[in-house]
């Protein structure tokens, strides 16, 4: 069964329901409020009996009443007509149709459509057949309403579920065409609701599953670009060695340096880098308060370090960022100015974060490009990076809702920056 077949289903039990419970409410107090009117009038004969009324005064109380007396132990008819004949009420046949009387005194009662009431040796009772035909009436329209009640209640709930489950059909047919033809697609986005809230985060997951597929197609096509000439300079030493290693030493030496030389720069050039892009994405970005003056003193002495360069930091404030992603960013920075400029410098501040290098002028072609894949210049006086460095440090800047960018120093020299919010 459908799922819009039973919440129809279900508004309709449910609608059937309360208009059961709202017609018992409603025939008791009728019903109540009816026998409560006869029983007033049943009082009002208590009264007269009460003063002794003679049985004239009782009859014209209803025109369908009657007294009874007790005589002998039996209740008979009390007659106001002289020539009608009195008939005990058990047992005979003219009065069989009256009520049995109940053992009660003063207590009004009812026996099917007849009302009455007992005082001493004398009983009032009459017949009202309205209560009945009442509540009869009012099961019959109950009945009619009941019936277009719930027919009204499936079709519009029917109809509602139709509409307000409709952006989960969509969603189901564009799963299932996705599933057929591995094609993404994302559903249109109409409901402020929680259907809708389903359909915009459904939209979030295609977004982040296209971007990992277009990260990995964009790796492969990277490592199938990169590594076109790194292994042709393995293949040439290779087949150099196949020649004449064999029996030329100097050739044997030569051609197994630079095939290792060319694995380690394939590794560590080029080949970490890109495993390191495509894992962006995927980590936690927590943050915490660093101390910028700690910062700049532990980048400087990791690049110490690593190029026996001391590098002066001015540094003062504290952010909240993620550690581990301004210490790779400024380090990528730095490796740059090291490699590609002169003398870099560390200014931090709570707003940005600089590397300040004494390189070269460069265009505006050039700068808006430094940032792009295995972008390198040409003048760069050191060619075995791979060009990924600045790749790095801007999807890890973006990942952590931080902003990289480079712009010219008065007098030369490039300022690369990290940015807040």
């Amino acid at each position: 069964m459908k799922l819009r077949t039973k919440l129809a289903l279900s508004v309709t039990l449910f609608t059937t329901l309360l208009l059961l419970l709202s017609f018992l409410v409603v025939t008791y107090v009728v019903r109540d409020h009816l026998i409560e009117s006869r029983f007033t009038q049943l009082e009002q004969a208590e009264e007269l009996m009460e003063d002794d009324s003679s049985t004239r005064a009782l009859l014209t109380l209803h025109e369908d009443s009657v007294v009874l007396s007790r005589d002998d132990g039996r209740w008979v008819i009390a007659n106001d007509e002289e020539d009608d004949d009195s008939a005990t009420v058990n047992g005979d046949v003219r009065a069989r149709d009256l009520p049995g009387i109940p053992t009660t005194r003063d207590e009004p009662f009812k026996s099917g459509n007849w009302f009455g009431i007992v005082h001493e040796d004398q009983a009032y009772l009459f017949e009202d057949d309205t209560v009945d035909d009442t509540i009869s009436t009012l099961i019959f329209a109950f009945s009619i309403v009941l019936i277009i009640a719930v027919i009204i209640a499936f079709l519009s709930s029917f109809f509602i579920a139709y509409q307000t489950l409709r952006p989960l059909r969509q969603l189901s047919q564009t799963m299932e065409r996705i599933s057929d033809s591995g094609t993404l697609e994302t559903v249109p986005e109409q409901q402020n609701d929680e259907i809708g809230q389903l359909g915009k985060v459904f939209n979030r997951m295609i977004g982040r599953v296209d971007q990992t597929m277009e990260q990995q197609r964009q790796f492969v096509a990277d490592v199938s670009h990169e590594m076109k000439t790194p292994l042709t300079v393995i293949e040439g030493y290779a087949k150099l060695l196949k020649r004449w290693g064999k029996t030329n030493p100097d050739v044997l030496e030569e051609s197994i340096s630079n095939i290792l030389n060319e694995t380690h720069t394939m590794r560590s050039g080029l080949i970490e880098p890109m495993l390191e892009l495509s894992r962006l994405g995927y980590g936690e970005t927590t943050t915490e308060t660093i101390d910028l003056k700690q910062l700049g003193t532990e980048v400087a002495d990791r690049m110490n370090h690593a190029y026996n360069v001391l590098i002066p930091v001015d540094a003062t404030g504290s952010v909240t960022a993620n550690h581990e992603a301004l210490v790779r960013i400024l380090t990528i920075f730095i490796d740059n100015a090291i490699k590609y400029a002169k003398d870099p410098e560390i200014r931090l501040r709570p707003d940005r974060l600089e590397v300040l290098d004494h390189g070269t002028s460069l265009s505006a072609e050039q700068r808006a490009r430094l940032f792009d894949r295995f972008y390198r210049l040409d003048e760069a006086r050191d060619r075995s990076g791979s060009g990924l460095g600045l790749s790095i440090a801007a999807a890890l800047a973006e990942h952590h809702h931080l902003s990289v960018g480079s712009e010219a120093r008065p007098g030369g020299g490039s300022c690369f920056f990290i940015t807040f919010g």
